[in-house]
This record gives structure tokens, C-alpha cells and sequence, in this order.
């Protein structure tokens, strides 16, 4: 269901990435976006993932596995990414009813 998530005003900026991992353990060249508190993204679907830790689509519990309307460009400068693992307690989501 399309929808639209807003980066919550107290957490600054959060980094959306390629796996579920904390940004301090990613790789240099791994991609990430770094969104600004207040900003808006339009939403195709968002992936909550599987409470089961043994589950392929287990991302740690607390992030999301959101395919965004636009695709974002990583600030590693490589292609633009519509998918990318959000840490759900940064950001709110907001449902658009048809």
C-alpha cells in the first residue's frame, strides 16, 4: 500500500542502506542516503520483516526493507536505488487512502 514515511524531527538525520547492519559496521564503498529530519519520501511498499531471527527476512528487529516511489542516489556517487533498510524508530509513516 503506498504511503509516504517522514524522518521523525528529533533524530537530525538517519542513513538508509543496503542491509540492516549499522552504519558503523558497513564497508566505505557500501551505499547509503542520508535523510534530514522532516523530509518526505513517497513510498511504494514497506517490508517489516519476520520476528523470527532465523527468517531470510529477519532485518535485526528493528528496521524495514522499504522500496521507495523514486529512486535515491547513494552519496557514494553510484547508481540511484529505489530499495534500502530504514531503522523504523527514525521515521513515521503516514498511509495514503485511495
Amino acid at each position: 500500500m503506498p504511503s509516504i514515511l517522514k524522518i521523525k524531527d528529533n533524530v537530525g538525520t538517519t542513513t538508509f542502506k543496503q542491509s540492516s547492519q549499522q552504519v558503523k559496521d558497513l564497508k566505505k564503498a557500501d551505499p547509503t542516503y542520508v535523510a534530514k529530519a522532516g523530509t518526505l519520501f513517497f513510498v511504494s511498499s514497506i517490508d517489516r520483516g519476520s520476528s523470527d531471527s532465523k527468517s531470510s527476512s529477519y532485518y535485526g528487529g528493528d528496521h524495514w526493507k522499504v522500496t521507495f516511489k523514486d529512486k535515491l542516489k547513494p552519496q557514494e556517487g553510484s547508481d540511484p536505488l529505489q530499495t534500502w533498510f530504514v531503522y523504523r524508530d527514525h521515521v513515521e509513516e503516514y498511509r495514503l487512502i485511495p
